[in-house]
C-alpha cells in the first residue's frame, strides 16, 4: 500500500478545510450554504422618499434645533389640540408644519390667535414655517396656551411648535 507524501496530505487537508468552511456536506442536512463572498460592488439602488431624509415627512415630527419644544406630532390626520409646555408668553413662537394629501390644514394658537391656513397636495410633502412675536402680547408668561390642527380628510401630517427666546 503507497502512503501519500506530505504535501499530498496537506493538499487534501486544505480541500477538506475548504468544504466544511463552505458548507458543503453530503449529509443533507437541508441548510443552505452560504453564499460566496464577491469583489464587485453592490448595485445602487433608488431609496423611496419615505425611508429618505425625514425633513421633508410626516412619519417624523420637523426638526427644531434652535430653542425649546413646546408641542409635537407625527403622522397624524384630522383634528388634535396640544397643550402648550410651559405655555405661552414671551419670546417667539415657531410652528412647523409638513402635510401630504390633498386638502386643507388649518393651525391655530390659542390664547393669542394666531392662525393660518395651509394647502396641501396629494403626492408630495408640503412644508410651511411660520412664527409669531409673543413680546408684547396679551398674554403673560406662563399663561396656559394650545395648538389646535385640523384637517380635511385625506391629509397626514407632523408639527412642531417651538419657543426662543
Amino acid at each position: 500500500m503507497r502512503i501519500p507524501s506530505a504535501p499530498a496530505r496537506a493538499t487534501a487537508a486544505a480541500v477538506v478545510v475548504l468544504f466544511a468552511a463552505v458548507g458543503c456536506s453530503g449529509g443533507g442536512s437541508g441548510r443552505a450554504a452560504p453564499a460566496p463572498a464577491t469583489s464587485s460592488p453592490a448595485p445602487v439602488t433608488a431609496t423611496p422618499a419615505a425611508d429618505a431624509d425625514t425633513s421633508d415627512s410626516v412619519t417624523k415630527a420637523p426638526a427644531f434645533p434652535d430653542g425649546e419644544v413646546v408641542a409635537q406630532a407625527a403622522n397624524a390626520t384630522g383634528g388634535r389640540e396640544m397643550d402648550i409646555k410651559g405655555g405661552v408668553g414671551s419670546g417667539t413662537l415657531s410652528v412647523q408644519v409638513h402635510c401630504e394629501g390633498k386638502g386643507r390644514l388649518t393651525v391655530t394658537v390659542e390664547p393669542l390667535g394666531f392662525n393660518f391656513p395651509f394647502d396641501c397636495v396629494a403626492g408630495q410633502v408640503n412644508t410651511i414655517d411660520n412664527e409669531t412675536n409673543m413680546n408684547g402680547g396679551s398674554a403673560r408668561p406662563h399663561t396656559p396656551g394650545t395648538v389646535q390642527v385640523t384637517a380635511t380628510a385625506g391629509v397626514r401630517w407632523a408639527i412642531t411648535v417651538g419657543r426662543q427666546g
